[in-house]
């Protein structure tokens, strides 16, 4: 998730905004679910129109042809035999037709899956399970080859990222490509991937076409590293083997070593069993990608694609990786071909082939030596860079100090940043039931209903409406029982005033059954229609208030295992439905079945009073044991609940991250573990299904039970106690016509019982207290006094690992204005700093300063409008390129958004090759790396904030553009207060104050040159770094 993103810009609000307007999602299902209601509605309506003219067709032929004629031997009781045979056979049709909207909707819902999984997408994926063979020719891959070659994106059919673009690796080879962001050096890495075909030339292996040889094989010769390492929510053993069961564990402790992540892994409270949390959320950058490098490595590939692979690591670390990248071959015991991209032109001089790109185009090729001599695009680059680097062999000139070995403990210096795998029980808890750890008492919530009534307040006109309709549909059962009855006793009357006579009484009572059986349809389309309306609106709302309340929850929150994404949104969703059936349908039906069974019990008296009171007497007891029966039936299986968040989980994670999926062949492991999830829920639902089974059966069986008493007492009352027989059956069809209606939403009762548990969990949810609230914040200073920001023995834990202290007694003092940097070994607690300021989290103890007063007494809010920043992995969002820009400053004019832009170096949006109108797709996957980091620099600059941090800001940038925005960025912080986190040394050369941090303390301090002057821990950083 976002979160961090949308905190740190105040947009809690503007989100909520941007979820309520979105008219393609909310409004668009709003609307569907009422025109479903009406449809449903009609058909039920229609259906009960039906019935009535069943019936009265029926008398009516009866009548008018049966009894007509004198020598057909047809008596009246031989009509009413019919008609009760025909009544109680459609009261098992009526019943079933209440399952009705649940087969339409499981029809609609398997035709969406049917063209999701006809679609025809899959020109290169293969079919799940398939293991096709390489052809024996690329058992060896010798050479990988693009010959004129062109690519522009599907989305984007007016760019062409690649034109004609040629270049040759033999096995063994290590060749790289450098250029300008933007200029197709990641789209080669695709290409190279087939996550795409070219659209001209071809991809040649071995003299093979890409296209003609079986994907997932292809891919299993390859490992790959991406800029932004993407880790799953499991723990690193499993993410290290990506489902590989080939490769052993002994292989992956080997892949960490080369990696230089074995050493912290280990000593680890879990070891290699450590859950990593939503995207390897848990570990630092630099120690995500060491262990994504360690993924590739694990898979012994021939062909490694290395995509700016060391860019978030510390020099040290960064060294020690790369020394084992040049020596793969001698590593892994075999040749293997490396293609690597960077803008750090130190990393790759020792490459046999670089090429250049330059628009899509290789401008120059050779090695680097070669490139220097041609005095080009990438001498240019070089030179860019040396002049950095020289700078700080001319400060290192001054002090020289002798090689020290180093020792151990140094070498776990910055490196104890670690975290145990979260105690979990059994089976993952359920996101509803676990990850609010509420008093007991909240779960008896009083008033469910009254608030569920009080959300609808504003749609109290529809309430009277509803109500009346509900009084009309209650009525046409038992109207249509004395109707039917009087038609019944016209039959009768035939044998005494004859059927002449007859006729006009048999008439009047079909036609005003058939009326009511009309209206009765009208009323039944009007209630479902109205309460899918109200059905619709408190989803609408709960969903609204849901997103609000999730939205301004603290980091702790999110960093839970069971807060991922998917099965926040799974079990949302679920539960939403629920609350809004609740007071939708299943209480319309539910009230309209209340009222039939009281109108059509109140009418019974005015029958055999004896008869009724008895029926009467009876009914209670059969509901009393209906229900108790459903009750046990859909108690809410905890289980069940946390298979669905699993999946849920699963589902969002592999569909976000589905090129690391693809790249990894982890397709088939996914998979598998979303089976898991669902064999569980098979299991749940088996073992629930005889007690559902049990439910329906008790409810239906207690409804002829009412039937065969009501009839049963119905002939003893005529026949032996002499009651008059017009009014027992009066009495008899009011009863019987009641608990025909009723019959019909039997299947509502489990639906029913599950609502009032969905309606708990998602109060719980809107209930949430965040302990540091945005929306509604606590502190109200607003006013940042004398500017100075100062750590005072500050110490911190996550919440969710209190076994690792992060910070430890943490302080230091930043002036107004100062431009400062924090450096150290990844893990040694550098975000955290920069978290703790924008306060994601408050500290367990010690305090932060702002102007002399504790950061917890100023409005969150306000203070978080003071602060821009830029991460190392920016988050864009799926909105157009300015939306994305102006998420910094909405109200920001025109003018103001292309000044940042042109700060930040967006020559991209400026040249028109990405218009401001374009989406950038989810997470900004729409453009490059480089791209994205200056969109977010613009982004941060656009807010005019008076304290910047950045968080390896420029770590993406190539040479050129990195000059520019740092040319840029120190124009734009005069008179702001900046803190930076880098790992170029180069990049903080200018700072006023350095902090060197080890182990969650601050070690050394001083300008750069005051800390290479102590030949401290500084001074030996830097020089490993030259």
């Amino acid at each position: 998730m976002a979160i961090r993103t949308v905190a740190a810009f105040g947009a809690e609000g503007a989100e909520s905004a941007r979820f309520e307007k979105e008219p393609e999602e909310l409004l668009s299902a709003k609307i569907g679910g009422i025109r479903s209601g009406v449809k449903i509605g009609g058909a039920w309506g229609g259906l009960n129109f039906f019935y009535s003219l069943l019936y009265g067709l029926a008398l009516w032929f009866g009548g008018h042809v049966l009894l007509s004629d004198e020598n057909s031997g047809f008596e009246p009781s031989h009509v009413v035999t019919v008609m009760i045979a025909m009544m109680v056979g459609v009261s098992g049709l009526s019943a079933f037709s209440g399952f009705a909207p649940m087969m339409a909707k499981a029809y609609v819902s398997a035709k969406a899956m049917k063209e999701v999984m006809t679609a025809d997408a899959r020109t290169i994926e293969q079919p799940l399970y398939t293991q096709e063979a390489l052809p024996e020719a690329l058992s060896t891959v010798d050479t990988v080859e693009f010959r004129n070659v062109s690519f522009r994106y599907p989305t984007r059919q007016d760019k062409w990222v690649l034109s004609n673009f040629n270049f040759r690796v033999l096995n063994g080879q290590k060749i790289a490509f450098a250029g300008e962001s933007g200029c197709g050096k990641s789209t080669t890495i695709q290409l190279l991937e087939r996550f795409y075909d070219p659209c001209g030339g071809e991809v040649l292996v071995n003299g093979i076409n890409l296209s003609q040889i079986p994907v997932k094989a292809w891919r299993k010769l390859i490992g790959y590293v991406g800029q932004e390492p993407v880790l799953f929510a499991t723990t690193v053993m499993k993410n290290l083997k990506a489902g590989d069961s080939s490769i052993s564990d002994e292989q992956v402790h080997e892949a960490a070593k080369a990696a230089q992540i074995y050493d912290t892994l280990i000593n680890l409270l879990d070891g290699f069993d450590t859950f990593v949390g939503s995207g390897g959320g848990m570990l630092s950058g630099g120690q995500r990608q060491r262990v994504a490098i360690a993924r590739a490595l694990a898979k012994n590939p021939q062909i490694l694609l290395l995509d700016e692979a060391t860019s978030a690591l510390d020099n040290e670390s960064e060294r020690l990786v790369q020394a084992t990248l040049d020596s793969l071959n001698s590593v892994m015991g075999r040749s293997i071909t490396t293609i690597s991209i960077a803008h750090r032109l130190t990393t790759i001089k020792g490459s046999d082939v670089i090429y250049v790109l330059k628009n899509g185009r290789c401008s120059e090729q050779g090695s680097h030596d070669e490139l220097m001599e041609l005095k080009g695009e990438y001498y240019s680059m070089a030179k860019l860079q040396q002049s950095h680097r020289e700078e700080e062999e001319e400060d290192l000139s001054a002090v020289t100090p002798a090689p020290v070995p180093r020792s151990e403990a140094q070498r776990k210096f910055g490196m104890q940043k670690s975290m145990s795998m979260m105690r979990r029980s059994g089976s993952v808890l359920s996101f509803f039931e676990s990850a609010f750890e509420m008093d007991e008492s909240v779960t008896a919530t009083p008033r469910i209903w009254g608030r569920l009534f009080g959300l609808m307040r504003l749609y109290w006109w529809v309430w009277p409406i509803a109500f009346l309709i509900i009084i009309a549909e209650a009525a046409g059962a038992p109207l249509e029982a004395v109707f039917f009855n009087g038609a019944i006793l016209a039959l009768f009357e035939s044998e005494k005033i004859g059927v002449e006579a007859m006729y006009p009484m048999l008439d009047q009572a079909v036609l005003c059954l058939v009326l009511v059986g009309l209206g009765s349809g009208v009323a039944v389309l009007c209630q479902n229609a109205l309460f899918t309306y109200l059905q619709e609106c408190l989803c609408m709302i709960l969903r609204k208030m849901a997103f609000a309340s999730t939205i301004r929850m603290d980091m702790a929150f999110f960093d839970a295992p069971e807060n991922q994404t998917g099965s926040i949104l799974v079990s949302l969703e679920r539960h939403m439905n629920r609350v809004g059936q609740m007071l939708g349908i299943q209480l319309g039906n539910s009230t309209g079945a209340i009222f039939t069974c009281l109108i059509s019990i109140g009418m019974s008296f005015f029958g055999s009073w004896v008869l009724a009171l008895i029926l009467f007497a009876l009914m209670p007891i059969c509901g009393f044991l209906g229900l108790a029966v459903a009750a046990c039936a859909t108690r809410v299986e905890q289980r069940g609940e946390a298979a669905y968040g699993k999946c849920g989980k699963e589902t969002a994670e592999a569909a976000t991250a589905i090129r690391t999926v693809r790249a990894l062949g982890a397709e088939e492991y996914t998979l598998e573990i979303i089976d898991e999830s669902l064999d569980v829920l098979t299991e749940v639902n088996t073992s629930k299904s005889w007690k559902l089974g049990i439910s329906l059966g008790m409810n239906m069986c207690l409804i002829q039970v009412i039937y065969l008493a009501g009839f049963a007492m119905s002939a003893a009352c005529i026949q032996y106690w002499n009651f008059n027989a017009n009014q027992v059956l009066l009495t008899l069809f009011c009863v019987v016509f009641g608990v025909m209606s009723v019959s019909s939403i039997v299947q509502y009762i489990p639906d029913s019982a599950s609502g009032h548990h969905a309606a708990v969990e998602v109060f719980r949810l809107i209930d949430q207290v965040s302990k540091i609230d945005a929306t509604q914040p606590t502190g109200h200073i607003e006013s940042i006094g004398d500017g100075n920001i100062e750590f005072k023995d500050v110490c911190f834990w996550y919440p969710h690992r209190p076994e690792v202290r992060v910070l430890k007694k943490l302080n230091f003092k930043i002036e107004k204005g100062q431009a400062v940097a924090l450096v150290g070994f990844s893990g040694s607690g550098k975000s955290t700093v920069i978290q703790l300021l924008q306060r994601f989290y408050d500290p367990q103890a010690g305090c932060i300063q702002v102007g002399g007063q504790n950061l917890r007494d100023l409005n969150v809010a306000w203070w978080r409008m003071q602060v821009g920043m830029v991460g190392q992995e920016p988050v864009l969002f799926d909105v157009t390129l300015e939306e994305n820009v102006r998420y910094g400053n909405p109200e920001a004019t025109d003018e103001q958004v292309t000044e940042a832009a042109r700060a930040a170096n967006m020559d991209f949006v400026i040249a028109g090759n990405v218009k401001w109108t374009d989406r950038v797709g989810l997470r900004g996957e729409k453009l490059s790396g480089g791209q994205k980091q200056r969109v977010a620099i613009a982004r941060a600059l656009l807010r005019r904030p008076q304290f910047m941090l950045l968080d390896e800001a420029t770590s993406a940038l190539d040479s050129t553009s990195e000059r520019l925005v740092q040319l840029a960025m120190q124009e734009a912080r005069v008179g702001k207060t900046t803190i930076t986190v880098a790992h170029r040394l180069s990049t903080i050369q200018n700072s006023d104050k350095i902090f060197v941090m080890a182990n969650g303390r601050v070690v050394e301090s001083g300008t750069y040159t005051e800390l290479i002057n102590m030949d401290g821990n500084f001074a030996k950083l830097a020089a490993r770094s030259l």
